[in-house]
């Protein structure tokens, strides 16, 4: 029963898979919902089925409160994506060359990095640690080089796989230290025997390179942009959500799993690696002129304000950081629905396009609006609710100057922002601008999207409730 919602997705995506196979191409449409309602499936198995506290195969997946909201964010982000891709995959778009296809293929290997990461937050042992990894890693580099015509999506692939061909050497070789320290794969034992030697820092050194990869932390940040703009827009969106919540996943192990006594020895260097990547993300996003290396700078910001999290050793620092996810994952994709509506619309992807977008779609116009005042964190939005639980753990540490760093940084977001606000409301449209329609899937799922950024963040229950459930367990 621990391992349902799993077992739920990798059989979607072998039914998915054999649906491509045998069916006929006008019967196909069904492959979407098949994967579609696999995820939410999940999802609700999660909810009715699986406990909060459990343990199967001698205490090597372990489900905790940790892991069931990472699971939820990770089938959450997963579904969302499914119906962002619709248009693309089927070919329903304004400019034909867009559609990427291969909608079999495409669905299976979105769920198998989905369940990659899912085995990889309930995983107590580093050798299933690192394959959960590579199963939620190898898929996103087929993901990036989807669109096999297209020189920047086969950039964008070759990029990320050698860079995360590197990573996770690192990875490999800071979990094979462990071994050979504490001569135990199982993360209880290794986090008994560790003592603070150098071996230890060493170890630290090759896993924060490996995770920095993932979670696009300064200075391991710099394939991201490419990435971001070469890979098809649906995928660019999975990435920036998923792929940093497999890294916070992969950290929170590390961290809360193995390394709690050293903390609060690293918590100086978390500080200052927070502080450099939110600005740095923050002041190259005001010189992008295309939208989706703008979004992959902004991406670089918010991993930046996420890992301030870390500055505490208890529930208060994870429950923020859970918080923080879920609504930058709500934020970021509702930006992002615009942007692949845009997209699958017209083929432009620069910030210019956009220019007078609320007077031909103005609740479009609206809904991006939002999504993006939320990521800079205007209240009283979601990520202004989000930011303020971080700032408050990073100011409970001492660390008021990070938190200093982190109010100016996100004054700065606000002004970059603000720069596609202006082209929506202020500049005029084209003389020849006309109203953009917009598929129903689309429609429902950007207002949904737009409505819970709000809701969160004038109700922040979420919050409330996740801190409460791991206030009450805790690793």
């Amino acid at each position: 029963m621990l391992m349902l919602p799993e077992i739920i997705v990798v059989c979607s995506a072998a039914l998915v898979l054999l649906a491509d196979m045998f069916l006929a191409e006008r019967k196909r449409v069904i492959i979407a919902p098949i994967a579609a309602a696999g995820l939410a499936s999940a999802m609700l198995a999660l909810v009715i089925f699986v406990p909060q506290t459990g343990s199967m195969l001698g205490g090597r997946f372990v489900i905790d409160s940790v892991a069931w909201w990472f699971k939820i964010f990770f089938t959450f982000s997963g579904l969302i994506t499914i119906l962002l891709s619709l248009d693309l995959l089927d070919g329903r778009t304004a400019v034909r060359a867009m559609g990427i296809g291969f909608r079999g293929e495409y669905y299976s290997v979105l769920l198998a990095t989905i369940s990659g990461m899912m085995f990889l937050i309930s995983a107590r042992d580093i050798i299933t640690l690192y394959v959960s990894l590579e199963l939620a890693t190898i898929p996103l580099f087929i993901l990036a080089a989807w669109r096999r015509n297209d020189v920047r999506s086969g950039e964008a692939g070759l990029k990320y796989v050698i860079i995360g061909a590197m990573a996770s050497a690192f990875v490999l070789y800071g979990l094979g230290l462990f071994y050979g320290i504490t001569g135990s794969t199982t993360i209880a034992n290794i986090s008994s025997q560790l003592k603070n030697t150098p071996a230890l820092w060493l170890m630290a050194a090759m896993l924060t390179a490996g995770i920095g990869f993932k979670l696009t932390i300064v200075p391991f940040h710099f394939w991201a942009a490419d990435v971001y703009q070469g890979a098809p827009v649906p995928v660019t969106a999975y990435l920036s959500v998923a792929s940093k919540g497999a890294g916070l996943a992969f950290m929170f192990q590390l961290f809360y799993g193995i390394g709690r006594e050293f903390i609060a020895d690293a918590s100086l260097l978390i500080a200052i690696f927070a502080a450099i990547t939110m600005t740095l993300g923050n002041t190259v996003a005001i010189v992008q002129s295309n939208i989706k290396r703008f979004m992959a700078f902004s991406a670089i910001s918010q991993a930046g304000y996420l890992i301030m999290g870390f500055l505490s050793s208890d529930s208060g620092g994870s429950a923020a950081m859970i918080f923080y996810m879920l609504v930058y994952a709500v934020t970021n994709l509702t930006v992002f629905a615009c942007i692949i509506w845009y997209f699958n619309q017209t083929g432009k992807e620069t910030i210019e396009d956009y220019c007078g977008l609320s007077r031909t779609n103005p609740a479009i116009a609206l809904a991006m609006m939002l999504g993006l005042f939320s990521l800079s964190g205007i209240p009283p939005l979601s990520g202004f609710v989000g930011k303020f639980f971080l700032f408050s753990v990073a100011s409970k540490a001492g660390y008021h100057w990070l938190v200093a760093v982190a109010a100016v940084n996100s004054t700065i977001s606000l002004y970059y922002y603000l720069r596609i606000v202006r082209q929506m409301y202020i500049e005029p449209a084209d003389e020849n601008a006309i109203k953009i329609p917009i598929t129903p899937v689309l429609a429902i799922t950007l207002t949904a999207l737009t409505v819970a950024a709000v809701i969160m963040g004038i109700i922040p229950i979420l919050y409330e409730t996740i801190s409460k459930q791991l206030s009450a367990q805790w690793y």
